[in-house]
């Protein structure tokens, strides 16, 4: 809910970041993880979320639960 208030760059950055997360998620639980990888996902749940209330203080409303990464 609240996509269709973005606008094309808004969307695309959002997704991108999403991704980010995902990938990262992905290869923290694999045997081979890259050392940091904790870190890394750290930063880029950071990134979204602080990007997702950047867009809510213009009104945007993303369904999103911040800090909602506990036991991800």
């Amino acid at each position: 809910m609240g996509n269709e208030q973005l606008s094309m760059f808004q969307a695309a950055q959002l997704k991108w970041l999403k991704g980010q997360v995902d990938n990262l998620q992905d290869e923290k639980h694999k045997s081979d993880a890259r050392p940091g990888i904790e870190r890394e996902l750290w930063a880029a749940m950071e990134e979204l979320d602080d990007y997702v209330e950047a867009l809510k203080e213009h009104g945007i409303v993303i369904e999103h639960r911040r800090k909602s990464w506990a036991g991800g």
